[in-house]
């Protein structure tokens, strides 16, 4: 079982950790094209950057409940109800996005506010966020489309939409800021108006292509406003989405009280996650891949494989995760001068990857063992582990060390709490057997029904491919 686990999880999550990487390197190059124009330009990338992460947590709640109902339904060999599934989510995905857009762009200023930036600073970040707002909707297009190829264990297509979009997106933002030839560029706002018109082009070629039926996953026109699917799709989504608010809240709040030691702190610490995100998209890779796994073979009746899939992809995830964050943190001098030009930013930025580095462990037990159980439809208890992990662990610890005097140092250092919480919380759920039950109430009875048939989409892959997993 071990074998068959292990290879599973590496093929579905190779492809998975490639797309995510590629999309981290759009943030990297965002920096970098950003760079020349000084730790302001760097600080204003970074608030619109979370302020973007904070739009997105609707669209990634989504993709959670997405993955759950599809991988679900695809394990029963109900590729209609996959279809119809793919079908709901991607118009409660325009939606919800088209919700989201217009009170961001609207109150932008309002809401770079609270970071307590200088005037330079708020301005730049302004002029970031609302191009954001705009293109909003077709991340959120991308995203689930994505997402639901990946539950029926197709990686190769997703894999191509990054590709493609990240060329176009690091190639526009970098002629639209910068400028090229005889054109001299428009600044800060040529970076999410450069990734958002990428975005753009990849939604209209996926469309095309969709509605042509040459997927395996088809539009079901009357799926598109179904009620019963909806409703199923918030009801696993609106725990994810809750959590999701929280993480992103928590990150902004905590990000006021970083603001309040000066902006090389506070560029630092955007620095040195954007850095260390390649340690975090890995995990996400595996994470995907667990939830693909355990939606898949849950509804091929199989908790056992489901139990075991978890388990292997945080081995996996841990291994993979630690090795990179070492000899990211063995570069930490030379990627802190690369994506800064101010000594004391870069000599922080530095710190902090020592903090992150530390925590990737717990980080990757985070996303293996969470996505397993957000696979199986229990998305309830990861909301409350994100909630004490993010409030207790660390907002409430950092508000004392921040009113104590700590230094800046001292608070980096509080993420470890946190992760620390979430992990040994998530373990002791996997452990047990609640999760099992819990995702399976979020299913169809139809789904259900034919749930103990057949293990035939946990092979699906292999299938597709002519091979039969050891």
């Amino acid at each position: 079982m071990a074998q068959f686990s292990y290879q599973t999880v590496w093929r579905l999550a190779g492809p998975n950790i490639i797309s995510n990487i590629l999309f981290v390197s759009i943030s990297f190059a965002h920096l970098w094209i950003i760079s020349p124009l000084g730790s302001q330009a760097s600080a204003a990338v970074v608030t619109g950057s979370r302020i973007q992460f904070l739009l997105m947590a609707a669209a990634m709640a989504l993709s959670i409940a997405t993955t759950a109902v599809v991988a679900r339904a695809w394990g029963a060999n109900e590729k209609d109800e996959a279809s119809a599934a793919t079908t709901s989510s991607l118009s409660l995905a325009l939606i919800i996005a088209l919700i989201l857009s217009l009170p961001t762009y609207i109150f932008a200023p309002a809401i770079v506010s609270i970071f307590g930036l200088d005037e330079q600073t708020e301005i730049m970040a302004v002029d970031y966020i609302r191009p954001v707002a705009i293109f909003n909707f077709a991340f959120a297009l991308t995203l689930t489309m994505s997402t639901a190829m990946r539950a029926i264990s197709d990686v190769i297509r997703p894999l191509r939409f990054a590709a493609a979009s990240t060329v176009l997106s690091i190639a526009l933002s970098y002629v639209l800021t910068r400028g090229a030839l005889s054109y001299e560029g428009m600044g800060i706002v040529g970076i999410p108006i450069g990734t958002g018109v990428a975005q753009v082009l990849i939604v209209l070629y996926f469309m095309c292509i969709w509605a042509l039926r040459r997927y395996e996953l088809t539009p079901i026109k009357a799926a598109a406003f179904d009620g019963r699917r909806l409703k199923q799709l918030l009801k696993i989504g609106a725990p994810a989405a809750i959590e999701q608010m929280i993480i992103q809240l928590s990150f902004i709040v905590f990000m006021v009280m970083i603001s309040e030691y000066g902006t090389p702190a506070f560029a630092a610490y955007g620095i040195g996650i954007t850095i260390l995100s390649v340690c975090i998209v890995i995990g996400l890779g595996f994470g995907a891949a667990s939830s693909t796994l355990s939606g898949q073979s849950l509804g091929a009746g199989n908790e056992e494989e489901a139990r075991a899939s978890g388990w292997a992809a945080m081995r996996l995830a841990i291994t993979s995760m630690a090795v990179i964050a070492t000899l990211i943190y063995l570069s930490r001098g030379f990627l802190a001068a690369l994506l800064s030009t101010d000594p004391e930013t870069q000599a922080l930025t530095e710190y902090f990857i020592l903090i992150l580095a530390i925590i990737q462990p717990l980080m990757a037990i985070e996303f293996a063992i969470g996505g397993a159980l957000r696979g199986a439809g229990d998305t309830r208890y990861p909301l409350y582990i994100s909630f004490i992990g993010m409030i207790l662990g660390r907002l409430v610890i950092g508000y004392i060390v921040f009113l104590a005097g700590g230094s800046i140092q001292l608070m980096y250092g509080i993420i470890i709490i946190d992760y620390l919480l979430k992990t040994t919380l998530l373990i002791l759920r996997f452990r047990g057997d609640k999760w099992v039950g819990d995702g399976l109430s979020h299913v169809p009875t139809a789904v259900q029904s034919v749930a103990g048939v057949s293990r035939v989409a946990v092979r699906s892959y292999y299938q597709t491919h002519d091979e039969e997993p050891e």
